[in-house]
């Protein structure tokens, strides 16, 4: 079960997204919010303090809480590099989306997805385009919590990441990304449609999108040729 801050967070959200709430404008104080939403003081301060930290207010002490942004801040950047180019996956290039199936996991699934066998779940399965190439720079199976199922649609003309689709879509925050890197052999299924030899050498990047309790809202499983990708990650010391 939710905690109930976090779905006083998502309720407050929605209204910030619906146009409800302008950027600048002050938020009700917390006792017009516990009488709106029936809770107590300290979940208001815990839902507020969530949509601090995605983006969406801005908090002084002694001043009123205001509406910084009607959309959270991304949760990530992620560079790849193709052809000598780096590029944002929700920028210069797109998404070919061939196919979806609703499926249920069995325990070799779950293992790779949320271990819980049994789970309802729908797998789109895509290449990724750019346009310096013929090639697909690479595979991705989107596992989709069947409960989402109605976003499906617009996946294929949706330019932008598919866990910011669902949260347009549904009142859920993508609360962490958990991210794996193996390096893996093409797999022999995919070979064809990423025009490579079954068995070269590829990059399997595995990422779970949580919601703020852990549960897998969305898992992607990518294959991605040796020689189309680079994995880049910057760190910069704080303070």
């Amino acid at each position: 079960m939710k905690k109930r801050y976090t779905n006083v967070a998502q309720r407050i959200m929605q209204d910030i997204r619906s146009g409800g709430f302008q950027v600048g404008d002050p938020m009700p104080s917390e006792a017009e919010l516990c009488a709106q939403f029936g809770v107590s003081r300290s979940t208001i301060r815990s839902a507020l303090s969530q949509l601090q930290r995605l983006g969406l207010l801005e908090r002084k002490q002694g001043a009123a809480t205001r509406i910084k942004a009607t959309e959270a801040s991304p949760t990530y950047v992620h560079a790849m590099t193709a052809s000598g180019d780096l590029l944002q996956f929700a920028g210069p290039s797109w998404r070919k989306v061939h196919g979806a199936t609703y499926i249920v996991a069995d325990e070799a699934l779950a293992e790779q997805l949320d271990q819980r066998p049994g789970r309802r779940w729908v797998r789109i399965s895509q290449t990724r385009h750019v346009e310096s190439q013929q090639a697909p720079v690479g595979w991705t199976d989107v596992y989709l919590c069947e409960r989402y199922a109605d976003i499906v649609d617009e996946i294929p003309e949706y330019s932008g990441l598919i866990y910011a689709l669902l949260e347009e879509r549904h009142p859920v925050l993508v609360h962490e990304i958990r991210q794996a890197v193996s390096a893996v052999p093409v797999p022999e299924h995919l070979a064809d449609e990423l025009e490579v030899a079954a068995g070269d050498h590829a990059l399997e990047l595995t990422r779970h999108y949580l919601d703020a309790e852990g549960e897998s809202l969305i898992v992607a499983i990518s294959i991605l040729p040796a020689q189309h990708y680079r994995y880049e990650i910057r760190l910069k010391r704080q303070g």
